[in-house]
């Protein structure tokens, strides 16, 4: 495993406020669901929307360009922007990363 600091504090990361971070050369997109912290592809893969000017209600991770639906918890397609539930449809799900908190700050493991 690779861990690499987010430079992000947990405390500062709002439950409906999902936050675009570069980590290493990556960017990156933190999202809050409860008390954990989830890393995920920062854009859609239907148009490229920036997942992170979307809606973060709950679980639910709304991409602002054609509203397809994402699960902020591990990247699974909820509805596609058509309103299409899976299997049907054609929109991939975000790759998740592995996060953890140390001494306060988000960590994310990356391959």
């Amino acid at each position: 495993m690779t861990w690499r600091s987010t430079g992000v504090a947990e405390e500062t990361l709002l439950p409906d406020a999902p936050r675009e971070v570069m980590v290493g050369g990556a960017t990156l997109l933190l999202a809050r669901v409860a008390t954990t912290v989830h890393a995920l592809d920062p854009y859609c893969p239907h148009a490229g929307g920036v997942l992170a000017e979307g809606t973060l209600d709950g679980t639910r991770l709304t991409c602002p360009v054609h509203a397809a639906v994402f699960d902020a918890r591990d990247g699974a397609v909820l509805e596609d922007p058509f309103g299409i539930t899976p299997p049907s449809g054609g929109v991939d799900p975000l790759t998740r990363y592995p996060t953890r908190v140390v001494g306060g700050m988000v960590e994310v493991d990356l391959p």
